[in-house]
């Protein structure tokens, strides 16, 4: 369905694309039901249907499949069917409103009845709560709405939300949320649709439109729906967003009994179902009072009547707003007191109006609808009475909001005659030009800077709302439109997953291209194939669009997408063939005015990005392809200014320069050098290559001017070298080298010296521009080298030995600019561009010579060059080692380092060790401050109260800076080290430790705890550190490592033991109190790892049984579940054995008696 941009029409600013197909929407009893109303909300889709049915859908992702874009596929969750007040007719779904924020759903039938439901299972809600005489749900506030974006799938964050219910005679606001409350009732008969802003409200009756303040009551009257009274008003029941769909229900129209489930509507009241509260005689006498009253009512303040035609002014009979707000009433229950208008209770005079709208004479009046008047008497019968011609069908409102102050609303005359679109702000006046439609819309909807407009027969209209001055963009940048036959429909959704066009993704998708005429069909390599995925992925990404705009129509629901850039501005462009030669000029023109518009553009995501470059690469091609087949002549009849622009355009699109150098011909051709990777390009560009390639009128023939563009596009290319961000860096500066020195020789030969003078452009001195080209070492590298040393250009010098691969001059000339000789400054980063271009060479002796010194200067930089995983060379670590110490002994423990913590190769894990170990005990030994410093560490901690953190979380809050005490900081990684599972030296490391055991306190523990000292290990977390949550974790996990958990004991019996040894060093505690408080923490904790008899035998006479009171009592617990399990290991032993014994007596009556004869 979706429409392309190669039909021959250009696109417009929305395409259709299919979201879901084969809905199951038919029932066993009808095969002809349709889609009425949708909703969707991450992936789950809600539809509503003609059988007065509600789908939940919730999609899944699709199968992958190269071949077809990914697209969700929808699977039926439930099928619902909501209560009707009413079986007569054919009821259906309505409407469908989502508050995803609470979990809560609205659902309004055909026959007015309204019911809540949860999301996203859709289970009914509030106990089965509903509403009758409903005809629209709508006034969720929209300011709201866009501050707080779209919800997450799942996301609840429990704010209540307003809902304006539009009853009958009223319109009903409700807090949905936990529950469903009535905030308060509105006065105000036959309303069709509402839309909200914050407090003021714009809403729409059977006749009219009016500004609503929720908060104060007041309003503002705008105008009529219909400018004629030709058009009958819209039936109560009857909702402007749905009017189109099944027809109503004669249950709609009528007036049904008040529903009992409102009837208590105070603000604190609960919508529930459970309980409800009767109403008296008297208040239902009260609301009919007030309902028969207001209909009666001829006062100013009476929403129920419409502005006369005495008020209306303007052409069209579009009337004036009120001049001011006008005080409305509300119901006695919602506990608003009832306001009067301030005026007099007669309609207001003309000269109280504020001017018409466009000016002109002002209507008759006549009096308002639904106040009483008295009628003429009939007149007399004549003989041949003429029949009334048959009512119009009524115009249905439609209402919407561009901006947080604007409200947009439509006005007519007949629903087959022009519409009129109107833009009010919140006091009612009128902001700006009005909009125009082809016919009366049925619906309307705003999308960014797009009114979105339903036209009856025609399908969908768009237009620009956002625009002061139209003349400033094309036709096709302010309008568009989508032909669709049938009864559509336009809804906006919560949330829509997003959508890939496949168009989109065929364009912008960089696919391989055979460059050269003599190159055969490419053969798919698997770096290739890997290639192609990788790019199709990255083409889905960048052409997925993302909305929340659904259209449907019968049986069918289409996503309305935004028609990705690279479409619209590429059905725009003009197709090259040799046959389409209608007028150079025109066509490179036509070009040019989309580059213009592209170039205006500045990318700010991926996909921007890749759609801008796309098209200046397209528009390039093509003028560049108009340019190589007209003659000099021709060539005049072009301005040098556009000329220019083709050349910046080829430039920012960055387009590689080979497929423009292979158009200039066969002998350009064999200057294009290409490896194994191959030209990777767009996919559309890739059709416009192959067209221009292929054409007999292209390459064979060029003129000076299409020459000297080469060679200035050549030459911005050449000035890129050293650019990280130029692909295929080194073959295509190569192409370009070769091919601007053969630009400029063939300018510089006699054949195009004749026309030298007759250029549009203006040309410089080419002979100045091929002198320095040779200059710079092209042609005489010797001559080159020579000037370049007299001058010191140390760098131009290396530039010139890179491009001759003169690997080994390059680095000598980048070490002597790096020892100072150079003076010029021009090599920027010159280290990190050494590690770079040794990480390019496969020359291992270069490698090995230069990495080394880089590594005595940096030795960062100069382990990169051999560590790193895209180095040409590969080096065994070993060797590398040898080599750092005998050049580059400040670069060892770094690449030590690097092995163990990155590489994870714990075969240097010993020598790392070490390393760390002699730093840290020359600290300890030359830096008296060191000693200070643990020894401070230790004793902040011991002060520290209980409950406090571990001793390695205390040292890591409070570690200086690394540049201030480097020796602190090797000292943590020691210890990391000591804690791993890899394997050491441990009597080694123990022997030098032991030195330093007072102040290496940590190293000591995890030492110990290597040795199988677990003893040793718990008595200096317990009294040197007092670390005692470290020790109870020694105890449950083993002690390798003081800084992690890892489950080194798996055996019970072992932990009994360390649990013991723990238990036994805190009773030896000196701090009473502390001594105290930690056993009985350990024994309440952990006592089930304890033998009581042992804990009674070591535990103080003189403790109070306070202490062991939790103990004891866990461990009698214990004691006694163990005797139940012996009692039933027991039980179940003696069962065993009466089964076996039962099962010897079967035995041995089956063998029977054996007679022994003594034999």
């Amino acid at each position: 369905m979706a429409p392309t941009a190669r039909n021959g029409r250009p696109m417009g600013p929305f395409m259709l694309q299919n979201l879901v197909d084969d809905l199951p929407l038919d029932t066993p009893e009808r095969h002809d039901v349709t889609i009425t109303c949708l909703e969707s909300w991450g992936r789950n889709l809600y539809v509503g249907t003609s059988a007065h049915e509600i789908l939940h859908l919730v999609s899944i992702p699709s199968t992958p499949n190269p071949a077809s874009p990914p697209k969700p596929v929808y699977i039926l969750a439930s099928r619902l069917q909501p209560q009707a007040s009413s079986t007569s007719g054919s009821p259906y779904i309505k409407q469908i409103s989502a508050l995803p924020t609470v979990s809560k759903a609205l659902v309004l039938s055909s026959t007015g009845l309204l019911t809540f439901y949860t999301l996203p299972e859709f289970s009914p809600a509030f106990g089965g709560t509903k509403l009758k005489d409903v005809s629209y749900i709508g006034g969720m506030d929209l300011n709201e709405q866009e501050q707080d974006g779209v919800p997450d799938e799942g996301f609840t964050d429990g704010r209540p939300k307003l809902v304006m219910v539009h009853a009958k005679t009223r319109i009903r606001m409700i807090r949905v949320g936990e529950e469903a409350r009535l905030v308060k009732d509105i006065q105000l008969p036959n309303s069709l649709e509402s839309v909200r802003r914050s407090k003021i409200t714009c809403v729409a009756t059977n006749q009219n439109y009016d500004l609503l303040d929720v908060e104060n009551i007041q309003r503002i009257p705008l105008f009529p729906i219909a400018t004629t009274s030709e058009s009958e008003p819209i039936v109560a029941g009857e909702s402007s967003a749905t009017a189109s769909g099944p027809p109503e229900a004669p249950a709609a129209g009528s007036s049904p009994a008040p529903s009992t489930s409102l009837l208590h509507p105070p603000r604190s009241s609960s919508l529930t179902t459970g309980r409800e509260r009767r109403n008296s005689s008297a208040t239902v006498a009260r609301e009919s009072t007030a309902a028969a009253s207001h209909s009666r009512s001829i006062s100013a303040g009476n929403i129920g009547r419409s502005p006369n035609l005495a008020e209306r002014g303007g052409r069209g009979g579009i009337p004036r707003p009120a001049s001011r707000l006008s005080h409305l009433s509300t119901t006695p229950e919602s506990g608003t007191p009832t306001s009067t208008s301030p005026t007099s209770p007669t309609v207001p005079s003309a000269t109280s109006q504020r001017p018409a709208v466009g000016g002109g004479r002002r209507s008759p009046a006549s009096p308002a609808p639904g106040s009483r008047v008295s009628s003429p008497a009939p007149p007399p019968p004549t003989k041949s009475p003429v029949p009334a011609p048959a009512p119009h069908r009524p115009l249905r409102p439609n209402v919407a909001s561009p901006s947080p102050n604007e409200f947009l609303l439509t006005t007519g005359t007949r629903p087959e005659d022009p519409g009129v679109g109107m833009f009010v702000n919140l006091n009612g006046d009128v902001t700006r030009g009005t909009m125009q439609f082809e016919k009366y819309p049925d619906q309307l909807m705003v999308q960014g800077s797009w009114v979105i407009a339903v036209i009856p027969g025609k399908g969908l209209e768009m237009q620009r709302w956002d625009l002061g001055d139209q003349d400033v963009l094309d036709e096709a940048d302010r309008k568009g439109s989508i032909p669709l036959e049938g009864n559509i429909q336009v809804k906006e959704v919560i949330a829509l997953e997003g959508t890939f066009v496949a168009d989109a993704g065929q364009t912008l998708q960089l696919v391989r291209v055979a460059l050269k005429s003599n190159q055969a069909d490419i053969v798919e390599s698997p770096q290739d194939k890997r290639r192609n995925e990788e790019e199709r992925g990255i083409a889905q990404r960048i052409s997925r669009v993302e909305s929340k705009i659904v259209v449907f129509s019968g049986r069918k629901v289409w996503t309305l997408l935004p028609c990705p850039l690279a479409i619209q501005l590429d059905s725009r462009l003009p197709n090259f063939s040799d046959q389409n030669f209608d007028g150079i000029v025109a066509r490179v023109r036509r070009v040019l005015h989309v580059l213009e518009e592209v170039q205006s553009i500045e990318p700010s995501t991926e996909t921007q990005f890749h759609e801008v470059s796309f098209v200046r690469q397209k528009c390039g091609l093509l003028v560049l392809g108009e340019l190589l087949r007209i003659t000099q002549k021709q060539t005049t009849d072009i301005a040098a200014d556009e000329i220019m622009k083709v050349e910046v355009a080829l430039v920012e699109s960055a387009l590689d320069p080979r497929f423009i150098v292979v158009l200039f011909g066969d002998a350009f051709e064999k200057d294009v050098v290409e490896s194994n990777r191959g030209v990777w390009v767009y996919g559309g560009i890739k059709e416009v290559f192959v067209s221009l390639k292929s054409s007999n009128q292209v390459g064979n023939i060029f003129t000076r001017d299409v020459l000297l563009l080469l060679k200035r596009y050549l030459a911005s290319w050449r000035s890129k070298k050293g650019f990280g961000s130029v692909a295929d860096e080194k073959d295509i500066f190569l192409t370009v080298d070769a091919a601007l020195l053969r630009a400029l020789l063939m300018l510089d030969s006699p054949q195009f010296l004749v026309d030298r003078g007759k250029t549009v452009v203006q040309e410089g001195n080419v002979r100045t521009e091929l002198y320095a080209l040779i200059d710079a070492g092209v042609e005489n590298l010797e001559s080159a080298i020579r000037v370049l040393e007299d001058f010191g250009r140390l760098y131009v010098l290396s530039i010139l030995y890179s491009k001759a691969k003169m690997y080994r001059n390059v680095l000598v000339t980048w070490k002597r600019i790096l020892d100072g000789e150079d003076t010029m400054g021009e090599f920027d980063q010159g280290e990190e561009r050494v590690k770079n271009y040794l990480l390019r060479l496969k020359e291992p002796e270069l490698v090995e010579e230069f990495g080394c010194w880089l590594a005595a200067r940096n030795a960062q930089l100069g382990i990169q060059v051999f560590a790193a995983e895209e180095a040409k060379v590969k080096l065994d670590p070993s060797k590398v080692l040898e080599m750092f110490r005998e050049h580059a002994p400040n670069a060892v423990r770094p690449y030590v380092e690097y092995l163990v913590v990155k590489k994870k190769n714990s075969a240097y894990t010993n020598e790392l060790i070490f390393l760390y170990l002699d730093d840290l005990i020359t600290a300890l030994s030359s830096e008296p401050q060191a000693s200070e410093t643990l020894q401070i560490s230790y004793e902040s901690y011991r002060a520290l109260e209980s409950p406090k953190p571990t001793y390695h979380e205390f040292v890591v809050d409070n570690s200086p800076q690394e540049t201030s005490a480097l020796w602190w900081h090797n000292r943590m990684r020691l210890l990391e080290l000591l804690g791993e599972e890899s394997g050491y030296d441990v009597t080694k490391v123990f022997d030098i430790v032991e030195k330093y055991r007072d102040v290496l306190v940590s190293e000591m523990v995890i030492l110990h705890g290597r040795s199988s000292d677990h003893a040793s290990a718990l008595k200096l977390l317990t009294h040197n550190l007092k670390d005692f949550d470290t020790a109870i974790s020694y105890c449950l996990h083993g002690g390798l490592s003081i800084s992690q958990t890892r489950t080194v004991i798996t055996e019970r019996k072992e932990q009994c033991e360390l649990f013991t040894i723990l238990l036994n060093e805190f009773l030896k505690l000196e701090d009473v109190s502390e001594r105290i408080g930690q056993t009985s923490n350990l024994l309440n904790k952990f006592g089930g790892w304890l033998d009581v008899t042992h804990v009674l035998s070591v535990i103080p006479d003189s403790w109070s049984i306070e202490i062991l009171k939790g103990f004891l009592i866990s461990a009698l617990r214990q004691l006694m579940r163990e005797k139940a399990e012996v009692r039933a290991e027991r039980a179940l032993g003696r069962s065993k054995n009466l089964r076996v014994e039962a099962k010897f007596v079967e035995v041995c009556d089956e063998i029977g008696p054996v007679v022994d004869a003594g034999n």
